[in-house]
């Protein structure tokens, strides 16, 4: 059985399904996914941006797992957001748009859940690393969603 959803976070998902969903690199190994990971962690623009940040570890979730998780590590950073995180990736789930959205929990305070201050940081990677069209057409299904309407491009 599936966790019921709030709004912001199934309204964020069906965002993500539509436009960048099928998107982006999708990796077989483990050992792939680590390796991009750790170059858009350690390059200078997300050095700019999140310098407390330092590692982020990719792993299997395991066998019938359905939901991919990340799990900061320590509370080490500026107003205890971690300096090191886990990302524990579901079955069939090692792709750049999962990799993405799991990251950027860890840059955010947990409050901010699956809301706006999250869906900011995450469309930030998006545009990063998966380029200005994902970016944009991810923008725009979030825009037509009430709890991402007025959600400023960054």
């Amino acid at each position: 059985m599936s966790p019921a959803l709030g709004r912001c976070q199934s309204e964020l998902y069906a965002a993500e399904a539509e436009s960048i969903g099928r998107r982006g690199i999708r990796w077989t190994k483990v050992a792939a996914a680590q390796a991009h990971v750790d170059r858009l962690v350690g390059s200078p623009w997300f050095a700019g941006r999140w310098p407390h940040f330092v590692h982020c570890a990719i792993e299997r979730r395991g066998r019938g797992s359905v939901w991919s998780v990340s799990h900061p590590l320590d509370s080490d950073g500026p107003g205890g957001l971690p300096t090191e995180g886990v990302i524990l990736v579901a079955d069939g789930a090692l792709a750049q748009p999962v990799l993405l959205h799991e990251l950027a929990h860890l840059l955010v305070p947990e409050s901010a859940g699956h809301g706006p201050a999250f869906a900011a940081v995450h469309l930030s990677l998006v545009r990063h690393d998966m380029g200005f069209d994902a970016y944009a057409e991810y923008l725009g299904c979030l825009r037509r969603r009430p709890p991402f309407a007025g959600l400023a491009a960054g």
